[in-house]
């Protein structure tokens, strides 16, 4: 406060008035700068240190190394800033840095600033041992005019305890192109994504068939996850009847394209490469797994029976399937059956996917559909000679998050208790592996799913999942709902 003596203009009262001015609005104002220009200090710190990290540990490379010169020992951070200076490369990375956090912290203000029921002041600083870090229980104690946060990324002491995970977390959101709206938000996805890495990290640090990795998910909690994309409905046989009319028995038709001489190859059959496979799509942030494995299913008939490679509109599916319920899930059979109800698809082109948008029923969108005949459910014991002879087929799977951060091998991770995501069953396979505990190369069997997340997740939007070399093996219950839909 700022100290100032007021007098008053009439001559009689010569009495002095002392009065006290807050300034409040340039104290913030001071301080929030201060706030900035020590974020981008640790930030441009960050990067010279891993540029750094990066030019020594590739010494032998002449080509690439800014220390050539060096005789130091002991590199500080001075010598390295200052050898960076000295290289035009080196000088245009700090620039183009300190550029781009200038920018980004120019047209977040609201970030820096805050809300007046935000400002978070500094009452002791990290005493008996309570800090802030992520992986601590306890925090540093934090005043706030309404409530306390756990993370705080205006607070330096708190970026340099978490510079990995803050810079971790930093790179993906440019990856992904994630755009938060308030602080409150992006300190809960910070904590989630925190969280998943560590998971993440610690599962590829285990002996298992497959790897995890950092994907658009990894901001959700798997409950935010669970809600979002896991919402595939779960089909009751007691109290859900197959339309005789519509559906088909197994042995009917596979009789059909399955003569008595005719062998199959328990080993391998990959879809994929018999062009039998149309490409990953990705169903957003619309729940609408059971429709893309159903049209994947129908579109892989006619690219198998008549050698048309279509796109089919899973929109449609998602505003006029009835017996579902769009973006919020919907069962693989009542798919199959309501597509008969009408009379076909039409292609993606003519009937566009448009996400979470709203959108009615438009059932006349275009004037050529492609239908589908029957549809039949498969058993449990014959899913390879079913992908053999007839094709890729519609299946469900109890998904948990080991199965969203997925990114490849052979997946044989945790599962949930019910059926909640649908997928497409393109094929199987074996892989020799070797065993690091008997010390030789073992047989892996596996299943090929094609998922509807996009060609960023997994192995280009596919998965290895575990089973055994006659395919009974149903890891995470995989096909507890199986169907096929046949257009002849």
């Amino acid at each position: 406060m700022d100290y100032h003596m007021q007098y008053f203009s009439n001559e009689s009262t010569k009495g002095e008035m002392e009065v006290f001015v807050e300034r409040e609005n340039d104290n913030n104002k001071m301080f929030f700068k201060k706030k900035k220009n020590l974020l981008i200090i640790v930030y441009v710190s960050a990067f010279c240190a891993i540029a750094y990290s990066i030019i020594y540990f590739s010494k032998s490379s002449k080509k690439n190394n800014v220390f050539t010169d060096s005789s130091e020992d002991i590199v500080t951070d001075d010598y390295i800033i200052s050898s960076l200076l000295k290289s035009k490369n080196g000088k245009k990375y700090i620039v183009s840095k300190i550029e781009e956090l200038i920018s980004f912290y120019d047209k977040n203000s609201d970030f820096e600033k805050g809300e007046e029921s935000n400002k978070v002041v500094k009452t002791n600083a990290c005493k008996d041992n309570r800090c802030v870090t992520i992986n601590r229980n306890n925090s540093e104690d934090l005043r706030t005019e309404k409530k306390n946060y756990d993370v705080n990324f205006f607070d330096t002491k708190f970026l340099m305890r978490n510079l990995e995970s803050v810079n971790a977390f930093y790179i993906f959101m440019k990856e992904h192109g994630k755009k938060y709206t308030s602080v409150d938000e992006m300190e809960k996805k910070f904590i989630a994504f925190s969280k998943n890495i560590a998971k993440i990290d610690a599962h590829n640090k285990s002996n298992s068939l497959y790897k995890k990795g950092v994907n658009r998910f990894s901001d959700l909690s798997f409950e935010e996850f669970q809600k979002k994309y896991l919402t595939l409905k779960e089909f009751d046989l007691k109290k859900t009847t197959l339309n005789k009319s519509r559906s088909s028995d197994y042995e009917d038709i596979i009789i059909k394209y399955k003569t008595d001489d005719r062998k199959f190859d328990y080993i391998k059959h990959d879809w994929r490469e018999l062009n039998g496979v149309t490409p990953i799509r990705d169903q957003l942030n619309c729940g609408s797994c059971w429709a893309f494995s159903t049209v994947g299913v129908v579109e892989s008939q006619y690219a198998i029976r008549r050698k048309q490679m279509l796109s089919l509109s899973e929109q449609e599916l998602v505003d006029c399937s009835f017996q579902n319920y769009g973006c919020d899930g919907g069962l693989i059979v009542f798919a199959f059956d309501d597509m008969i109800d009408l009379g076909g698809l039409c292609t993606a082109e003519e009937y566009p996917y448009v996400d979470l948008k709203p959108e009615l029923c438009d059932i006349y969108k275009c004037k050529n559909k492609y239908e589908i005949k029957t549809y039949a459910e498969i058993p449990q014991v014959r899913f390879k000679e079913a992908i053999s002879f007839l094709g890729p087929i519609s299946v469900s799977i109890n998904a948990t998050d080991d199965f969203a951060y997925y990114k490849n091998g052979i997946f044989d991770g945790s599962c949930s208790y019910i059926a909640n995501h649908a997928v497409i069953l393109v094929g199987y396979g074996m892989e020799e592996i070797y065993n690091n505990q008997t010390k030789q190369n073992e047989k892996q069997y596996y299943y090929i799913i094609k998922n509807s997340w996009g060609e960023q997740w997994g192995e280009k939007g596919f998965m290895r999942i575990k089973t055994d070399e006659f395919g009974l093996e149903k890891t995470c219950s995989l096909g507890a709902q199986a169907f096929i839909a046949l257009i002849e």
